[in-house]
């Protein structure tokens, strides 16, 4: 199996990209890679004419920053793929190859598997990009003496600036406007529902994996670490494609629902019926959502959100509304009660 270790030791900044990538991309791209060649083999072909198939490529368009933190070592991932890849096609006598391509626009997801039509000539090998040019000296400025400061023309003798008119003295039935020009207070938040809501993780089959409650209005979740640094509030178990910070959900009323702006954080990207929002990767430390607008959706309670291509899929669960759907009489669903969660005790995956 080919090192992923880089010969060259990345900059400071592609370094969290491109660990997170091969952690937790690579397994995502395999098994695209192996779907699309069970797809190319769905047709029966006569055992004698496939060993006359030529050597089919598949192309991995990536990113342009996930290419560009991948640059170093392009040749040895597309050999580690390759190598992957004739291992699956021979078992339908196939030879296969990988070649990886940057996409064109920064809105590209993170990666897409396609076959290379034959004909068509290889795609351009990823490069990494120049270094910016250091910025320019600013040029200095010439001094300008600073104009003599001006003082108020006195008024008239005899006269005050009020005219004669005392500001005590104001018409108190004159019309008043009150707060021009004070902005408008916002309005509060309401309160956020503690034991109302829990999160339910299932396969993609609807298994269900697991089941957290949730205890505050802002919550992180990933998959189990022991880094403090990445550490979610809620941590999944055996996922190993989700990122150690995947999602934030910040509860938030739309219209008076009750719903969570969902921000991914991670790598891969999430899906919401046919919304599909890309990852941050917003790395280690403190976190900020500002400025995540772009890689944020409003989900309602009982939406599907899948993570990645293969899952894991959670939803979250309104206690609320199932007290209302249950029938009436007893019996049926179960309702389980959740207490609220000290936002500041340690919380086991």
């Amino acid at each position: 199996m080919t090192d992923f270790t880089p010969a060259t030791r990345p900059t400071d900044d592609q370094e969290p990209l491109l660990d997170s990538f091969l952690r937790e991309a690579i397994p995502e791209i395999k098994l695209s890679l192996g779907d699309t060649i069970d797809r190319d083999n769905s047709r029966a072909i006569p055992d004698k004419y496939v060993r006359m198939l030529p050597l089919t490529t598949l192309v991995v368009t990536l990113r342009p920053d996930a290419a560009q933190a991948v640059a170093m070592m392009a040749a040895e991932l597309e050999e580690e793929l390759t190598d992957s890849v004739m291992r699956h096609g021979s078992l339908y006598d196939r030879d296969y190859r990988v070649r990886l391509k940057e996409a064109g626009t920064r809105g590209a997801p993170l990666f897409r598997v396609s076959v290379q039509p034959a004909g068509q000539p290889e795609p351009e090998p990823i490069v990494a990009a120049p270094p910016p040019p250091p910025p320019r000296a600013p040029r200095p400025e010439p001094a300008v003496a600073a104009p003599a400061a001006s003082r108020p023309a006195a008024p008239p003798a005899g006269e005050t600036l009020f005219a004669g008119r005392s500001p005590d003295l104001m018409d108190p039935d004159a019309t008043r406007v009150e707060g021009i020009g004070a902005p408008a207070a916002p309005a509060p938040s309401p309160p956020f529902p503690a034991g109302r809501f829990e999160l339910l993780v299932e396969d993609e089959d609807g298994t269900e994996r697991e089941r957290f409650p949730i205890g505050q209005a802002q919550i992180t979740l990933g998959r189990q670490t022991d880094n403090p640094d990445l550490k979610s509030d809620l941590q999944l178990t055996g996922s190993p494609n989700v990122s150690r910070r995947q999602l934030a959900l910040v509860y938030a009323e739309r219209d008076g629902r009750p719903g969570f702006t969902v921000y991914n954080l991670g790598l891969n990207a999430i899906h919401v019926g046919d919304r599909e929002v890309s990852g941050a990767n917003a790395g280690k430390g403190a976190l900020d959502i500002a400025g995540m607008g772009e890689h944020s959706t409003w989900v309602a309670p009982g939406e599907a959100i899948r993570i990645g291509g293969h899952g894991p899929i959670v939803r979250i669960r309104d206690g609320r509304e199932a007290e209302k759907k249950e029938p009436e009489g007893g019996g049926g669903l179960e309702i389980h009660v959740v207490p609220p969660v000290d936002p500041d005790a340690t919380q086991f995956g």
